[in-house]
């Protein structure tokens, strides 16, 4: 103590202050064998001090085992200390509950347990009247036995709570109302609330007409009657309900995977959401108090963003897909919300964005419709996206007055080259007549295979039809030549028809089928040949 000199008490007044203590105090050996105990706690016990310090912990506990006293013992001996709750056996049998705080100190130059026990008997008697009190109250309450989890007891209250008799209840047990733990995971929640004494948590049980009920639960353990728990329950789906709406922004905003940006009237960043991190690759610091433009791809037009602010301004939202920047400069594409919060006076309070990353769907997207408009084995447009760009070429020679030319290719020898070398090399002779075919004529034009070994080709915007031969005989001189897969050399022709639009058709259907008839009556007279629709032979150049 600062400014007077510090004198440890003597030791008769150590031993005074151990004898007149009020709480029982047992001294005992690591091994629980009692060397000092005070006058309470003889008459705590009601033995007297020769008997008593012959006699063992087990001997004065009243319900315990020897089990759970070597438990304790062990406990105290780990941890240094420990305090907890046990009931003492007087010599008349009357049991005491007491809490007991255990603490090991050196006496002597050994360690020793020094025990203080306190009667709390008249605390358990007034928690025991006190729950009986409030089972009147606005709160349920039921008792459950707690070996088996059998209800034993409830107050009207929570009868009316799930809709049960109280004859109903006290048949059943906890797993027959509880609708979060399994039975064996409430057994293993009684098993705690022994061992601890008490808990507080919220569940939701079973009403008897089938809906959930939201409770918070304040449970105890006595040591009565071989074991009970009371449960205390508050009816909380209300509050649950309003905590739900008080929590939904800040769930959307913290826990969506959606990224959420705010911008203040000016248009500067004032607050992101974890998924925008995630996202973009900006910590919150990098980006607060700039404009969103710093994100900006460069793949949208400035018309673009003016006609989304005039929507914007006019309408107070605006959706739609854009391209932004991530930090490491990645490009990804954005499904996009933009909504305007104003004050009351109408003036501009905040932006609000909310955007997910569509890249990968725009991916899966395209892989989609590839797959469905282009051939797995030549990468070529397959029959459906053949007929659309057919259909489309048609308008706009309609349209501008020009032609059209339908190439029906159909390979000479394909099958015999399938069954002879496998149909590995068969794809590959596909997809290298593919690259020759492609090779003859323009990007804008259209090379499709249509399956097997047919195959088209769409020759649009044709001012003048003198260009049709020259490409006709570029491809038939591309598929003569020799092929040659990894030391096989094969040689196959095409035979090829020609429908012109509008000289021969004036739709799509009708210049399909001349082009049908002509492939059919070019093969009955010869193969690698190409011939007009029109003139089924006079064309035909015989290779």
């Amino acid at each position: 103590m600062q400014g007077k000199e510090y004198r440890e008490l003597p030791e008769e007044m150590y031993r005074m202050l151990f004898e007149k203590a009020c709480d029982a105090i047992f001294v005992a050996d690591l091994e629980g064998n009692f060397i000092a105990v005070n006058q309470a706690a003889c008459d705590h016990v009601g033995y007297a001090r020769e008997a008593l310090l012959r006699m063992r912990p087990e001997q004065i506990n009243g319900r315990e085992s020897s089990e759970k006293v070597a438990e304790r013992l062990a406990w105290i001996r780990k941890d240094g200390e420990c305090t907890f709750e046990a009931v003492h056996a007087h010599r008349d049998g009357k049991h005491i509950p007491v809490e007991m705080h255990m603490r090991v100190i050196e006496h002597g130059g050994q360690q020793v347990i020094l025990n203080i026990c306190r009667n709390i008997a008249s605390r358990k008697q007034s928690e025991i009247e006190y729950r009986k009190i409030i089972q009147a109250t606005g709160d349920g309450y039921w008792m459950v036995n707690a070996q088996d989890a059998r209800i034993i007891d409830v107050n009207d209250t929570f009868c009316n709570m799930v809709g049960y008799s109280r004859e109903a209840l006290l048949s059943m047990c906890v797993s027959d109302l509880e609708a979060v733990e399994s039975p064996e995971e409430t057994a293993a929640h009684i098993r705690k609330v022994i061992a601890t004494g008490h808990d507080l948590f919220e569940t939701r049980h079973r009403h008897k007409d089938g809906h959930l009920v939201e409770f918070e639960v304040s449970v105890s353990y006595a040591d009565i009657r071989g074991g009970v728990i009371f449960v205390f329950v508050r009816d909380i789906s209300e509050r649950k309900r309003h905590e739900a709406e008080l929590e939904l922004s800040a769930l959307v905003f913290n826990a969506s995977t959606a990224s959420i940006v705010v911008a203040d009237a000016k248009g500067l960043i004032v607050c992101v959401n974890p998924a925008f991190t995630q996202a973009t690759g900006y910590e919150p610091h990098e980006v607060i108090g700039r404009n969103p433009r710093l994100l900006s791809s460069g793949r949208q037009s400035k018309e673009f963003y003016q006609n989304m602010w005039q929507t914007l301004e006019k309408t107070g939202h605006w959706e739609g897909e854009w391209w932004n920047k991530r930090k490491d400069g990645e490009l990804y594409a954005e499904q996009v919300s933009l909504n305007t919060v104003r004050n009351k006076d109408g003036s501009v309070h905040r932006y609000v964005k909310i955007s997910s990353d569509v890249t990968e769907k725009k991916r899966l997207d395209d892989l989609i419709w590839r797959q469905a408009n282009y051939d797995s084995v030549t990468n070529l447009p397959n029959r459906r996206l053949f007929l659309d760009r057919l259909a489309q070429g048609i308008k706009k020679c309609y349209r501008a007055k020009e032609s059209l030319a339908l190439f029906f290719i159909d390979l000479d020898r394909f099958k015999e080259v399938n069954d002879e070398f496998g149909h590995a090399v068969g794809d590959c002779l596909l997809v290298e007549v593919s690259r020759r075919i492609n090779a003859c004529v323009r990007s804008s034009d259209t090379v499709a295979r249509l399956g097997g070994d047919e195959f088209t080709v769409v020759l649009a915007d044709l001012a003048r039809t003198s260009r049709i031969d020259a490409v006709a005989r570029n491809i038939a001189d591309v598929l003569a030549q020799p092929f040659r897969f990894d030391g096989i050399e094969t040689s196959i022709s095409g035979s090829m028809v020609i429908a012109i639009y509008p000289a021969d058709a004036s739709d799509i259907d009708e210049l399909i089928k001349k082009a049908d008839e002509a492939m059919y009556a070019a093969k009955n007279s010869g193969r690698n040949r190409f011939s007009y629709a029109k003139q089924i032979t006079s064309k035909g150049t015989k290779r």
